[in-house]
């Protein structure tokens, strides 16, 4: 072979391995917005929760600008019918008082939200945790307030349970480690055992808030403010494992999380999908919904997740 063809074939295989290892990074996850016009608007919308069968959304969507106060936020649905998501309706239970943080259960008949409306013998009530049940011709109830140890005399924040019904729950009740802790509650028959504190390895001297379990309870993700790791000190994404009963040191979503605030996952379709909720920029006073492919996240910190002692 003379010389000329050896460079050349040596320039074609440099070339084939460029190609390879571009197309290698090209196939990590890129997020897009969700329903962007639809769900995803001028206004702020957050905090989605999904169906088992994908054909159902809840979502928060609020008058107010994001980062200043003021405004009301009200539960909205979407129904997917044919590919296609429907205009949002807002939901029967919803409208007049401020709510937020839906959460549907694994078995669709069980809506978990919290709410600041008013409660019977308490004269301020805080942002509590309530629910509402779906019956016959898939119509909600009334909403019911959870009550202690679920509810305290402080705020609580984004309910979410897995698949056996144990409920995951933020909240700024005295005695924690830090501004808001994550708290775990058993489910047992039609009640919950008493709220735990999830720990020092969850829970920091920061914040801790708008928690996601995934159906097997062993995926948590949650937002924290004030950690060394932060982007953003208005919120990022972390990441646990669960396992033989213990939680891997949380880890900060480097590819998701941003200058904004980034918050309220939801893992779907059997932890393949992952959405969430974002600002995108320090400066913005909008959010919207974002999805982005889960499983080489999850796989990369699955990869690096450390348990300690």
């Amino acid at each position: 072979m003379n010389k000329t063809l050896f460079k050349f074939g040596l320039l074609t295989l440099s070339s084939l391995f460029s190609y390879i290892s571009c197309s290698n990074i090209s196939k990590e996850p890129a997020r897009r917005v969700f329903e962007d016009n639809n769900i995803s608007t001028k206004s702020v919308e957050l905090s989605p929760t999904f169906s088992s069968d994908g054909r159902e959304v809840y979502f928060t969507r609020s008058t107010g600008k994001w980062g200043m106060g003021g405004g009301k936020s009200s539960i909205y649905y979407s129904v997917n019918k044919n590919g296609k998501w429907s205009t949002p309706k807002l939901a029967s239970f919803s409208g007049e008082y401020n709510d937020g943080a839906p959460h549907l259960c694994a078995n669709g008949k069980t809506l978990y939200f919290t709410s600041t409306r008013p409660v019977i013998g308490v004269e301020k009530a805080s942002k509590d945790i309530w629910k509402v049940e779906r019956g016959i011709n898939n119509v909600w109830g009334s909403p019911i307030r959870l009550a202690f140890p679920i509810n305290s005399e402080r705020s609580e924040y984004s309910p979410s349970t897995d698949k056996w019904g144990n409920l995951y729950f933020a909240s700024n009740r005295s005695g924690g480690y830090g501004q808001g802790d994550i708290y775990f509650a058993k489910k047992e028959k039609d009640t919950f055992a008493s709220s735990v504190n999830m720990g020092a390895v969850i829970n920091a001297d920061s914040g801790e808030w708008n928690v996601e379990i995934n159906d097997n309870g062993d995926i948590l993700i949650f937002e924290s403010s004030g950690r060394d790791e932060n982007l953003s000190p208005y919120g990022d994404l972390y990441i646990s494992f669960r396992l033989n009963n213990q939680w891997s040191v949380p880890q900060n979503m480097e590819e998701l999380n941003t200058t904004g605030s980034d918050l309220y996952a939801e893992l779907t379709h059997g932890d393949t999908l992952l959405y969430y909720t974002s600002s995108d920029s320090l400066p913005s006073i909008d959010t919207d919904i974002y999805v982005i492919e889960f499983d080489h996240i999850h796989k990369k910190y699955h990869k690096r997740a450390i348990f300690s002692e």
